[in-house]
């Protein structure tokens, strides 16, 4: 089942489900969404039940099910909110009403995350598994972390009610994570959206605009805030309960996510693209291929990764006592480059500085060099915790 952005039809072509049989090329939608809206909407006054009962739904047995529905089933249910709000906000409202933990293991790998930007990455990582019509990335822009967030298909006219009752529910499972997000995070919405301001600002939560899809954005000090569930043996079982639910779905990771881990996790060989290939078992071609249906490619992958990789070590030289961390040349090597004079060339790309003006940069905790620019961000992705000694019991 393909959650790529390549994968993007308008609504207008899906079918209702009495009329065709389930599109598996299209994003499902989990049926605990489903569940909350009906909730949701008594709490407004609001019965959803003759709404499902054309869809052959009834809310008891939206109770029981574990079975992902189609994107017509929840196109009629949010225009048939849509026409029934009394008053502005409706979707904001309903998205405020979903509990955090109302996401399944999903929810149980960010809460037991080490900081707020762990806890985003493994959002990202397992985001198909709940928020299957949504693509989420988190990107590193100066001093602050951004969650950007776009339909993976054209939603049509449920775009706009869509986008606002998951960006809602976003900012609950959000501030639920980290009680300081409330004061921090600002939502930056498009101008088509950004006329509901007053609505967001009565939900508590800070708007501005935007040019292009909604986003997130963190103070860097706020991301790397430790959260108080934070436990590692706890994250390590959400994951393996969230790579069980992918595999039973049927689900992957996006090709472009699963070259990063071996970008985070393999030697500097990875960055060769005959490598990569091998690895993942597919020819360089189909690999260029499903990377330019995610907007992105291998060149710019490897770009990204080693930029992330130097400041990692940069920082690690800046923690470390001299004798016990890299010298620049061992970094070029690190980062695939035949010297340092090859990595200076790429800094200087990357910065517009030198590799030791860089390393002063990260001593001295200022902002990097072109990272408020239209410089290209490295796209954060969450690396699978390490399992040591024996293998955890299921969550």
């Amino acid at each position: 089942m393909s959650f790529e952005p390549a994968e993007c039809p308008p609504l207008s072509s899906i079918a209702e489900p009495a009329a065709a049989p389930l599109d598996l090329n299209l994003p499902l939608v989990h049926p605990a969404y489903l569940r909350l809206l009906v909730t949701a909407a008594a709490a407004e006054g609001i019965d959803l039940g003759p709404c499902l009962a054309p869809l052959g739904l009834e809310a008891s047995q939206l109770q029981r099910s574990d079975v992902p529905m189609s994107l017509a089933v929840w196109r009629s249910v949010m225009l048939s909110l849509d026409r029934m709000a009394s008053r502005p906000g409706l979707p904001m409202r309903l998205g405020r009403q979903v509990p955090l933990l109302s996401h399944g293991p999903l929810a149980y790998l960010m809460v037991s995350s080490a900081d707020l930007r762990q806890a985003l990455e493994g959002l990202v990582r397992f985001a198909p598994l709940r928020l299957a019509v949504l693509n989420l990335r988190l990107r590193a822009r100066g001093q602050h972390v951004e969650l950007h967030v776009r339909p993976l298909v054209s939603l049509g006219d449920v775009e706009r009610f869509t986008l606002e009752f998951l960006l809602a529910m976003l900012c609950k499972s959000i501030r639920d994570l980290c009680g300081g997000a409330s004061r921090a995070m600002k939502l930056h919405l498009p101008g088509s959206m950004a006329r509901g301001t007053r609505i967001w600002a009565e939900q508590g939560v800070s708007v501005a605009k935007s040019a292009g899809w909604p986003y997130f954005s963190f103070p860097g000090s706020l991301a790397a805030m430790a959260l108080p569930t934070a436990s590692g043996p706890d994250r390590l079982l959400a994951w393996q309960a969230c790579e069980e639910a992918e595999r039973h779905r049927g689900w992957s990771p996006s090709i472009s996510s699963r070259i990063e881990q071996l970008f985070r996790t393999g030697p500097s060989t990875n960055y060769k693209l005959e490598q990569v290939a091998e690895q993942l078992g597919m020819s360089r071609r189909t690999i260029a291929r499903r990377l330019s249906a995610e907007h992105t490619s291998f060149s710019e992958l490897v770009d990204a990764s080693r930029r992330q990789r130097l400041l990692r070590r940069l920082a690690d030289r800046r923690s470390n006592p001299i004798g016990h961390s890299l010298t620049l040349a061992e970094i070029a090597e690190d980062l695939g480059y035949a010297d340092g004079a090859v990595l200076g060339r790429a800094v200087q790309r990357w910065f517009g500085i030198s590799p030791s003006d860089l390393q002063r940069w990260v001593d001295a905790g200022l902002a990097l060099p072109g990272e408020t620019s239209t410089s290209v961000s490295p796209k954060a992705k969450t690396l699978a915790p390490e399992v040591v000694g024996r293998r955890p019991s299921r969550l």
